[in-house]
């Protein structure tokens, strides 16, 4: 367990550090090419001038014979599509316009232009610290094959964005080969964790032939997407052949996703609603994702900006969608509570920033150094005014967005302990209490114990596997539940009852009348409002389980006074009701 934590220690300490570096060097000048080159064919290529950064001796149209350029020149080529190229640098190019070749040498420019190119940048920067936070809960809290699948992916997208912005490439063939492979390398840990998380969450929809024909189709994409991803631009540097990297080429990355997502939805067709509500989210995200490796691999009629635009807002967008499919619709194990008290804090640091942000925006534009001390005054008054309707405004949009159904439910289960009391038969409350716990706390399984002479008995339970039908007196559980009168962890206790979910007592005036046993939720623990919440039902019903038995006692006792019970009836019942009302 320690060396597993040092690990993940370590891991976080990495990936802090390179998204920390990524950070940086977004927003540092990105030098390129003047221009963007399109494919015509195997041996050439067409100069498509970049507006601003072009130089006037390059025309739109001019085409490069590739095997005709020196190998720096083929490098910067291939590789100004996904690093940097080292900076004041300038290549020779061998040019054909019509019938005349021309010889001209450009230098490499700044790509990082303004303001706009720094919204792209903010982009993405969000989205590396996203992919890099569900990459550690998943690898951290989770539980399952599918978790450690999305958690591969996840962190196999930091390094990636890293290799796009912050390597300088130098002319060094066998550097830009290092810096390939680990490029290429990182895609198909990504694509192989993506594939293992979707594969795992279709679990018993795929028999043993069909999972084999799921695995042997993506390996085939997978296949020929690494074999054009790596000897694409080996080819191009070594003999200038730009064979694979034609269009098929920008396709397959993409495409090598589309099999998980095909998979994903046949899965989705055959679930029920619950899971369904599940996957969709994940089904979207993961075709978000796929979009902004469309606009970022494909070579389509689109500006740098508009194109990085794209790129990080659907990549942001695909994390975000990702991350709540995590966090509120478990799609893969994680044991982590997304809890009103966290989300909540987070919403109030967020108003915090924006009133620090957009005072320090006034103070600095409006107010100025010749402003008077009540304007000084009023301007942040005023300001915290206004953002505290924001803030109630947010607090309402999260409530309806994050935990509309848990509101709803822990409605319906408050409304149940209050109306309980009003249940005239034993038998009607065990089964009541048991379907309104599994219908709104959503636990797999429920059971409820009632004292008897020598033992706690079930009366009622659901779900699988099934509790034991008694449990002693003097159980390590049950005396908890005695001296403690408090919700029981039963993973930290050797009991009868087994080693996961809750219990909790019914307990009235020092009386330990029964138990409600509620088991664990796959992949999600029960927050502390959910547990305080049973514990309040479980009260309820125990106040009304007695107030039952003491008018089955009174009953009894009226049956007896006016003789209208056998001698061996009344000895039965007197049994029976000495064995519910003992103290404990």
């Amino acid at each position: 367990m320690h060396r597993r934590y040092g690990v993940l220690v370590l891991l976080t300490a990495v990936l802090l550090a390179v998204t920390a570096y990524a950070g940086w060097m977004i927003f540092q000048p990105t030098p390129q090419l003047p221009f963007t080159v399109r494919w015509v064919d195997a041996q050439r290529a067409r100069i498509e001038p970049i507006p601003g950064l072009t130089p006037p001796a390059l025309h739109a149209g001019d085409v490069l014979d590739l095997a005709a350029q020196s190998p720096a020149t083929r490098i910067a080529l291939v590789a100004s599509e996904r690093t940097n190229l080292p900076s004041a640098a300038s290549y020779p190019l061998l040019i054909q316009r019509g019938a005349a070749q021309l010889r001209v040498r450009v230098a490499t420019v700044n790509g990082n232009r303004g303001a706009l190119s720094n919204w792209a940048a903010w982009l993405w920067l969000y989205s590396l610290l996203l992919y890099a936070g569900i990459g550690l809960l998943a690898l951290s809290r989770g539980h399952d094959r599918a978790a450690m699948g999305m958690a591969f992916w996840a962190i196999a997208q930091v390094p990636l964005s890293t290799a796009s912005s912050g390597i300088r490439t130098s002319h060094d063939t066998g550097l830009v080969l290092l810096g390939l492979l680990g490029y290429v390398g990182f895609a198909l840990l990504a694509r192989i964790g993506f594939y293992v998380m979707v594969e795992s969450i279709a679990g018993n929809a795929l028999g043993p032939r069909r999972r084999l024909l799921w695995r042997g189709l993506f390996a085939l994409v997978l296949g020929a997407a690494t074999i054009t991803g790596l000897g694409g631009p080996i080819a191009v540097v070594a003999v200038g052949w730009a064979g694979p990297l034609q269009v098929l080429h920008g396709l397959l990355p993409p495409a090598s996703y589309l099999v998980p997502i095909a998979l994903l939805f046949a899965s989705y067709r055959h679930a029920d609603a619950q899971q369904r509500l599940r996957l969709r989210w994940l089904l979207w995200g993961s075709i978000v994702f796929v979009m902004s490796l469309v606009f970022n691999d494909v070579p389509l009629p689109l500006s740098s900006f508009v194109r990085a635009l794209l790129v990080g807002g659907l990549f942001t967008l695909a994390a975000f969608a990702l991350l709540y499919a995590v966090l509120r619709h478990r799609v893969v194990d994680v044991s982590f509570v997304l809890n009103r008290g966290l989300v909540y804090a987070a919403t109030t640091s967020l108003v915090l920033g924006l009133f620090a942000l957009f005072e320090s925006l006034i103070e600095r534009s409006a107010l100025g150094h010749g402003a008077s001390l009540a304007l000084e005054f009023a301007v942040p008054l005023a300001l915290g005014a206004a953002l505290s309707t924001v803030h109630r405004r947010i607090d309402a949009v999260v409530e309806r967005f994050f935990f509309r159904r848990q509101y709803r439910a822990e409605a319906a289960l408050r409304r149940f302990a209050e109306d309980c009391a009003y249940i005239t038969q034993p038998g009607n409350l065990f089964a009541l209490t048991v379907a309104e716990i599994v219908r709104h706390a959503g636990a797999p399984r429920v059971a409820l114990y009632e004292r008897t002479a020598d033992a706690y008995g079930c009366i009622r339970q659901h779900g699988e596997p099934a509790l034991p039908a008694q449990v002693a007196l003097d159980d390590l559980a049950c005396v908890k539940l005695r001296a403690r009168n408090a919700e029981l962890d039963l993973h930290d206790t050797r009991s009868a009852l087994g080693d996961e979910g809750y219990a909790f007592p019914l307990m009235l005036r020092g009386s330990l009348l029964g138990a409600l046993v509620v088991g664990q939720r796959p992949g999600e623990h029960y927050a502390a409002d959910e547990r305080e919440l049973l514990f309040h039902v479980a009260h309820e019903v125990g106040t009304a389980l007695f107030a039952l038995r003491a008018r089955e006692s009174q009953a009894f006792v009226r049956a007896l006074a006016l003789g209208t019970l056998k001698p061996e009836d009344a000895r039965a019942q007197a049994i029976q009701l000495d064995g519910t009302t003992l103290p404990a």
